[in-house]
């Protein structure tokens, strides 16, 4: 029996129905959730502000958190705009200086600033999906580049920084020296891989190859 064949009961149709209807719904349920909550976060922490100003007291608390959330981007473009230039960069430099002396403060601060830099301009980090033989040799784990930093493991023996994210919540993960034997190139983009990591494999492209080892760019 081909189990891609259509289901003959009623009851089979009803379920490959149900279940492509969910498969719909969910990823526009989620992208709604998810910007209302941001709405909703934003709105609280600058639009109940707005009820010691005397003219907008009166105003329905949905309106104080539509402004709240044009006041936090208008808030994020103008430190943007700040940033780019040299007084302003000079001022966050300034803060950031303040920021590493506090103890606590400055670890957090360290480590969010060197995660935020790698990923948003970085041109190398997340920028190629890898196959890495793990957990054993002939089975492979989707992994990314994270640096063009070679690691001298010994023996003419070279390898790469790879992130190997988990499934489905791809934010969680290990980080693994890994030779360039032991890498292998993928026909899929870093898009890709996160959609079909993040899918246990049901959303992956048509086409899937593992290509030639890394060490054969040398």
């Amino acid at each position: 029996m081909d189990i891609l064949s259509p289901p003959k009961t009623a009851r089979g149709r009803f379920k490959n129905n149900f279940l492509a209807g969910l498969v719909a719904i969910l990823p526009v349920g989620l992208t709604a959730y998810l910007c209302w909550l941001l709405f909703k976060w934003s709105g609280q922490l600058f639009g109940e502000l707005l009820i010691y100003i005397p003219y907008l007291q009166t105003l329905p608390q949905i309106a104080r958190w539509g402004i709240g959330f044009i006041l936090l981007i208008g808030l994020i473009y103008l430190v943007g705009l700040l940033a780019s230039h040299l007084l302003g960069r000079r001022l966050l430099k300034f803060w950031e200086n303040v920021l590493t002396r506090i103890p606590l403060i400055r670890i957090i601060y360290g480590t969010t600033r060197q995660f935020t830099d790698n990923f948003f301009t970085n041109k190398y980090a997340f920028r190629e999906v890898v196959a890495v033989e793990y957990p054993r040799p002939g089975t492979y784990s989707l992994g990314f580049l994270t640096s063009e930093v070679l690691w001298d493991m010994g023996e003419d023996r070279k390898g790469y920084s790879v992130y190997l994210p988990n499934t489905p919540n791809p934010t969680g993960g290990r980080v693994m020296i890994v030779p360039l034997e032991r890498l292998f190139r993928v026909n899929i983009t870093v898009e890709e891989a996160i959609k079909l990591i993040v899918s246990g494999g049901m959303v992956s492209p048509q086409a899937l190859n593992i290509m030639t080892a890394l060490d054969q760019d040398e």
